[in-house]
């Protein structure tokens, strides 16, 4: 009998090997599809990163599918859109120009791929969004047209960002002031257009060398090393600078300058803020200088008076002597007019010496004074009452202090003589029919003490508080009230003296309040003769 094994083995071995070559193509294939799908889900991941959505398009560029990050970015369901083109659905408030939609249909057409086309797009909430996207034409396997596929993303928030970046950096380029940026030894890494126009130097010569190429040499000593001291520690410093430019011209600058940190808190660079300060020198000169000059001739001006005013007192006591003494020898021949006559004479001759003497005292004031001390204001005030007895008996005046009056630092006679005008003032210009009532009193006002001396007298206009205390300024004709015009003009100038300050509250036929307030602190008003 024959083998009846052999082709049965031999199908066996090979149905076997067919069979294991099978499990082995299929391990190949899972493991490729494996592959694929990772390939794929990386894919996706990597372009997720750079994208916020996925897109697609029919032919027509009919979008027919968006991703789930569309939604989640605009807010918009993709439904909304499908079936609709992209320039359909673009913003028409913040339109683009439309020779850029035109030349991006044309890159369309010749199925040509494209990136980053940029448009407005608005989102659910109705704002618009800076979109960017990026696309590639998809073919069949026939090789026909099938439209287009790409990525999207919202842009809006890098370019706001951007564009806050560019409006800073344009700020800073047009700043009015000067603005350098250093690094840590001092070598100039920026510098803006103010500083080129200020220092004659351009950028590229500005570049990498120290400030110091500005030092005139003329600045205090010791005031870079206080600059260097507090930016090492970490510190802002300002000041003012005398400079040199590229000319060699002088200027004045402010600068502030402090260090600036990294996101690490480490001080990499510094920066100075200057500003061009010599026009403002200049003036600041020119107004010292003014103002010595106008003390200068102030105090001639005065000393004038001083001296001119006392000189004139002696020819004046001899002509109102001599007119005395002609009225009594002559007095049995003259007639009743010529008697009037010598009286006129003589009675303008004692307004003159009265106007004189106060002249004297207001020049004097600030000049000739002692020593500044203690005062007490009560003492002063019954000294003034002292000068003034015959003046409030004949007036019926009635002089009354509410409360205690304070110490102050000053001239004793000169407050004294303050006191003496407020309250010989208040009696010249009572009421008719009205005995003058005269109230000084004080308040506690924080850092000065204030003093009030308030009258029942006719009071003055409002118009004319405001003139009250200038020098000859009379609001009442000499026929009415009789004085030079000068009592508060003096009062203002001895307020002024100590340091403090004077004013008025009245109402007509009611009375009048002067007030002045006198500093705490004992600092009076220097003069230049003290």
């Amino acid at each position: 009998m024959g083998d009846l094994s052999g082709p049965g083995s031999e199908a066996e071995e090979t149905a076997v090997a067919t069979r294991a070559a099978m499990e082995a193509e299929i391990v190949r294939l899972t493991a490729e599809c494996r592959s694929l799908r990772d390939a794929e889900t990386r894919s996706r991941e990597f372009a997720a990163t750079a994208a916020d959505w996925f897109w697609e398009t029919n032919p027509a560029y009919h979008v027919i599918w968006l991703s789930d990050g569309f939604e989640n970015t605009t807010g918009l369901s993709p439904a909304s859109l499908l079936g609709r083109r992209p320039w359909d659905f673009a913003c028409e408030a913040m339109e683009i120009d439309s020779n850029l939609w035109q030349e991006h249909v044309a890159v369309l057409a010749a199925r040509q791929p494209f990136r980053d086309f940029k448009y407005w797009q608005q989102d659910s909430s109705g704002h618009a969004r800076w979109i960017k996207v990026s696309g590639a034409p998809r073919f069949a396997a026939d090789g026909s047209f099938s439209g287009y596929y790409g990525v999207g993303a919202d842009i809006t928030s890098a370019v706001s960002s951007a564009h806050r970046m560019h409006m800073l950096s344009r700020a800073v380029e047009q700043c009015p002031a000067s603005i350098v940026i250093t690094d840590l030894d001092g070598e100039i890494q920026y510098v803006n257009l103010k500083f080129i126009q200020v220092t004659g130097y351009s950028a590229i010569e500005a570049m990498g060398r120290n400030p110091r190429i500005l030092n005139s040499g003329l600045n205090p000593p010791g005031t870079f090393e206080e600059m260097w001291q507090a930016l090492s520690s970490g510190r802002k410093w300002e000041g003012e600078l005398i400079n040199r430019r590229k000319s060699g011209e002088l200027y004045w600058e402010y600068a502030s300058i402090q260090p600036i940190q990294n996101i690490e808190g480490i001080v990499t660079n510094y920066l100075a803020i200057k500003s061009d300060i010599t026009s403002q020198k200049h003036n600041e000169a020119r107004l010292a200088a003014l103002v010595e000059e106008l003390r200068h001739s102030n105090d001639e001006l005065e000393q004038f008076a001083y001296v001119a005013s006392h000189d004139l007192r002696q020819p004046l006591r001899m002509i109102s002597a001599y007119l005395g003494l002609l009225e009594k020898r002559l007095a049995p021949v003259l007639d009743g007019e010529t008697h009037q006559f010598l009286g006129f004479a003589l009675d303008g001759a004692k307004r003159l010496d009265r106007m004189i003497v106060d002249l004297l005292q207001y020049s004097r004031i600030g000049r000739v004074t002692t020593l500044m001390e203690s005062v007490d204001l009560g003492d002063a005030l019954r000294d003034s009452l002292r000068h003034l007895e015959v003046a409030i008996a004949e007036s019926g005046a009635e002089v009354r202090v509410e409360g205690t009056l304070p110490v102050c630092h000053g001239d004793r006679l000169e407050l004294m003589r303050l006191f003496q005008n407020l309250i010989c003032n208040a009696i010249n210009y009572a009421r008719p029919g009205h005995p003058p009532r005269v109230v000084v009193s004080n308040r506690d006002a924080g850092d000065e003490w204030v003093v009030t001396v308030e009258d029942n007298g006719i009071g003055i206009a409002q118009a004319d508080l405001g003139r009250v205390f200038g020098i000859f300024q009379r609001l009442v004709t000499r026929d009415k009230v009789d004085g030079t015009g000068i009592g508060l003009a003096v009062s203002r100038k001895i307020v002024e003296h100590h340091g403090g300050r004077i004013w008025v509250e009245s109402q007509p036929d009611v009375g009048s309040r002067f007030l002045f307030a006198l500093p705490k602190s004992g600092v009076a008003a220097s003069s230049p003769h003290d």
